[in-house]
């Protein structure tokens, strides 16, 4: 299906996401748009004419993915040259937004580097690359901060499976966490309209989505910056007056900006699912401090043990970091010994990356050796394994209500409790009783009858 002449056949084109669920918003949209202009979007790279990545630029791991894609891409591109092929790449993303001229010179064979202010133009893009005859790099980097903000009327094509979704309700972010790029490539925070955002829901629902993923770098910040002034809160109490059966779930909330209107509404609701997800990075008030957190590791302690005190059936989630500038043993140990006291239902840990452009990157003083942050942060996920472990046979026994998601086999499907977010948490595996089928896409109450580390499983409950 490739071509040299634009009007005679359309273009093709194969897209990779990298990163997080946010980024992965970018490219529906993208896709939506090139999908809209009668552009043709393929997942094998062998039928393309384009090879696009949107990449994440967030820590070094993620820049090393996104290198390692490229590599692939330029690959793609020179066996396609060798057999005459024009084939084109462009990237764009967190990486290209941070450092283009560095990576337009490491990759000379990318065709485009694409600013997050382009991502709505992207049919223009692709046409105009494909239109230029000569390999030579070109930016398209539309503004140093990006001001861009998806809306509902924004062409979008889903591809999360059938059973979730991602609505983005804000970009950027106006905390400046010491060890956080963020906000010097996606900008300040960005609220979009409520009404924007709850017709999106309405038009997900309608589409047969189940479960709405809630999603910002910093979503309990929705709506501050808004004139008139408007809180996650109110959002979500009108999310939940939107008709069918349906969960709702709210990712990436910041510990500082958690209002007990929000968490009454998080242990009440009928739709938002009792699933807090609060990256705390560490405990240890030095640290905290140095870290530019806004909370202390008492008010952090008194904040988490209160929700668990007030909503003992809550599944908490945090994320914490090792290896920060100033993290002694004596720091780590008190992180561990926490992490053990307050027994999280589930848990992600990251060493510390030293980011370019971030006031950490510049901290000499009591910097921990990789090797060191990297042992500590396994020892962490070790500790809650056991944990998860624990927490999980002390399900053996309920019901809980699963979405339904995939066949594993004949007897068995996948699914998710309201305790699991997609992509980062467990699964349940259904047993499913003799004559007794489910379909995707459905909730389906589940004993439990068995735990693992990361998994739990159940047997639908049969209405007699």
């Amino acid at each position: 299906m490739n071509s040299n002449n634009l009007s005679e056949e359309p273009i093709v084109v194969c897209v990779a996401s990298l990163g997080c669920a946010k980024n992965l918003v970018d490219t529906e949209v993208m896709c939506g748009t090139m999908a809209a202009n009668g552009i043709y979007l393929t997942a094998d790279p062998d039928e393309a004419d384009v090879y696009l990545i949107n990449t994440c630029g967030f820590i070094q791991s993620a820049r090393d993915e996104a290198e390692a894609t490229i590599k692939e891409a330029i690959s793609w591109k020179k066996r396609g040259l060798k057999a005459g092929l024009p084939r084109k790449i462009v990237v764009g993303g967190c990486l290209a937004q941070r450092n283009p001229t560095e990576y337009m010179e490491k990759f000379p064979l990318v065709d485009t580097w694409l600013g997050i202010d382009a991502a709505p133009h992207i049919e223009q893009v692709i046409h105009e690359v494909m239109e230029r005859e000569d390999d030579g790099p070109r930016l398209n980097i539309p503004t140093d901060t990006p001001v861009w903000l998806y809306d509902d009327q924004t062409p979008r094509l889903q591809t999360t499976p059938e059973s979730y979704a991602y609505v983005k309700i804000a970009e950027g972010c106006n905390h400046r966490c010491a060890f956080c790029a963020i906000p010097g490539i996606r900008g300040n925070l960005r609220s979009r309209d409520p009404e924007s955002v709850l017709t999106e829901c309405k038009q997900l629902l309608a589409n047969g989505v189940k479960e709405l993923d809630l999603i910002a770098q910093d979503t309990t910040a929705f709506g501050v910056e808004r004139q008139p002034r408007t809180s996650l809160a109110a959002l979500i109490r009108e999310i939940e007056k939107l008709s069918g059966d349906f969960w709702v779930r709210v990712l990436y909330t910041h510990p500082v900006h958690l209002t007990q209107e929000f968490l009454e509404l998080l242990g009440t609701s009928k739709h938002l699912v009792p699933y807090l997800d609060v990256p705390l990075q560490h405990i240890n008030s030095g640290i905290l401090k140095t870290m530019r957190r806004g909370m202390d590791g008492e008010a952090t302690r008194k904040l988490l043990f209160g929700i668990r005190e007030r909503f003992p059936k809550m599944t908490i989630r945090t994320t914490v970091m090792t290896g920060f500038p100033g993290e002694t043993d004596e720091a780590f140990q008190q992180l561990l010994a926490f992490i053990e006291e307050f027994q999280f239902d589930r848990l992600g840990a990251f060493a510390f990356s030293p980011e370019p452009g971030t006031p950490a990157y510049g901290i000499q003083e009591g910097r921990v050796p990789p090797k060191v942050a990297a042992a500590r942060r396994d020892q962490i996920l070790a500790l809650q394994k056991k944990i998860s472990l624990k927490r999980n046979q002390m399900l053996v026994g309920s019901i809980l209500p699963v979405l339904v998601e995939e066949k594993a086999d004949k007897r068995h499907w996948i699914g998710r409790s309201q305790g699991d977010a997609p992509d980062v948490d467990q699964s349940v595996i259904l047993d499913l009783p003799p004559k007794f089928s489910v379909k995707a896409n459905t909730f389906v109450d589940v004993k439990i009858t068995r735990a693992s580390d990361y998994d739990l499983g159940g047997t639908p409950v049969v209405e007699l």
